[in-house]
């Protein structure tokens, strides 16, 4: 087993994790690694597993770790936290943060970790005191049949932002170890809707034809829809008002033709396979009803959203 020794070990943070899936359980194996009070919300089978195996992580990028933090299915037992971190699908945020209300002070920072535009607006509304530092990740993680944790690829990014610098600095810190590289975002929404753009192309793509990014991109027109999923989504974000960069399109057009990970499906996919309910109203629904709202023609997410729903 792989141990990270850090000097945060010595600060006395308490931090918590909600959504124990690929994405929150790799965090969580980063934070533990660095710091001694960290919580994780879970509940049945994977609590079960969590008290008696540990959270077990095997990554290529953080390596292989074994960590035994704190379990609990009931977040008010924890007490006031510093940081805590809402790693669930879209559909289950509003659940997800009403459990740890009990949990946020006036100076508790709540970073949601999730996809899409609009999660933002949902944890305003259901918060009624501490602040919120938005994020954007960029990683290849999921849960196994035992509960385990398997990241693929040399890489996992988070970009964080918001309106109070000393928040965004706090998260940073306690973000930025070995196993994750932190990056505070000049505009946070622009890299939201950056990922956001990336989504509505690789994900409802790969869903769309039940396959990898790699055998979508080859059917006979893969190549032509992925790139016009990528263009309708930022004509959307354009039409909204964000800040996009004008290379956006042929930055990630290229740059998802150009790797070696051809065989990677996405969240989505995955999901719609085994059947379980999916985030493709995140994605897909989402954009086509701001599209609508700003009079903007979205004609192959609509029909690949019209094949899915």
């Amino acid at each position: 087993m792989t141990k990270v020794t850090s000097l945060h070990r010595t600060m006395k943070m308490k931090i918590m994790i909600t959504g124990i899936g690929g994405v929150g359980g790799y965090i969580a194996s980063v934070l533990c690694a660095n710091y001694d009070d960290v919580t994780l919300v879970a509940r049945k089978k994977r609590k079960e597993s969590l008290q008696t195996k540990g959270l077990v992580v095997h990554s290529d990028f953080f390596g292989h770790h074994v960590a035994h933090p704190a379990v609990t299915d009931d977040p008010s037992s924890a007490g006031i936290q510093d940081v805590i971190f809402i790693c669930v699908k879209n559909y289950s945020l509003e659940a997800a943060l009403t459990a740890v209300l009990p949990c946020i002070g006036d100076d508790t920072i709540v970073v949601p970790v999730l996809n899409g535009f609009t999660y933002h607006d949902t944890a305003t509304s259901i918060m009624k005191n501490g602040k919120i530092v938005d994020s954007a990740i960029y990683i290849t993680s999921s849960y196994q049949e035992d509960y385990s944790i398997r990241q693929e690829g040399r890489f996992a990014r988070i970009y964080i932002g918001s309106d109070d610098a000393e928040a965004t600095k706090k998260v940073y810190d306690v973000l930025n170890h070995p196993g994750l590289t932190c990056c505070i975002a000049e505009n946070i929404t622009v890299e939201i809707w950056r990922k956001f753009i990336l989504n509505c192309a690789y994900n409802v793509l790969t869903a769309y034809y039940r396959t990898s990014i790699g055998g979508a991109l080859s059917q006979p027109q893969g190549k032509e829809e992925f790139r016009a999923l990528l263009q309708e989504a930022y004509d959307v974000g354009k039409a909204a008002g964000v800040p996009l960069p004008d290379d956006v399109v042929d930055d990630q057009y290229r740059r998802i033709l150009g790797s070696n990970d051809m065989d990677a499906t996405s969240s989505l996919e995955r999901d719609i396979a085994a059947s379980h309910q999916s985030e493709l109203d995140t994605f897909s629904g989402a954009l086509i009803r701001l599209a609508h709202q700003y009079g903007v023609p979205v004609p192959i997410s609509e029909k690949c959203y019209q094949a899915l729903v």
